[in-house]
């Protein structure tokens, strides 16, 4: 299996709840850091049958630097594009305007307010 597994810095909730409202995710897991129950060591939601793991630590280590990376989501059909995007695109910097292209009826990427890189097609 191979997962992937974002970092947020103290803003894991606040990507757990909107990715879960973007994609209708289920969350497995949710563990807190003791003494500091708002930050997140470990959390798992699965979002369209795919595992992300998400957390509070690690990306201020020294050695990660975000970039060069996109998460990719198909989708069945453009409404629920459509969909997810209107959930996710406040607070976010587009890169390609959403539009259809030779290979996909309906693409979109951009960078959510967490500094996350999306692409989404049908």
């Amino acid at each position: 299996m191979l997962a992937t597994h974002l970092y947020f810095n103290g803003q894991c909730r606040e990507a757990i709840e909107l990715y879960v409202k973007a994609f209708n995710a289920t969350i497995k897991t949710i563990i807190t850091n003791p003494g500091q129950e708002e930050l997140v060591i470990h959390a798992e939601i699965l979002i369209h049958n795919q595992l992300l793991m998400l957390n509070d630590f690690g990306d201020n280590d020294g050695y990660s630097k975000s970039g060069g990376y996109q998460l990719a989501v198909s989708f069945d059909n453009e409404d629920d594009l459509k969909k997810a995007y209107s959930v996710m695109k406040d607070g976010s910097t587009t890169i390609s305007p959403m539009q259809a292209t030779d290979y996909s009826a309906c693409v979109v990427r951009f960078v959510d307010k967490f500094d996350v890189r999306w692409g989404f097609w049908v």
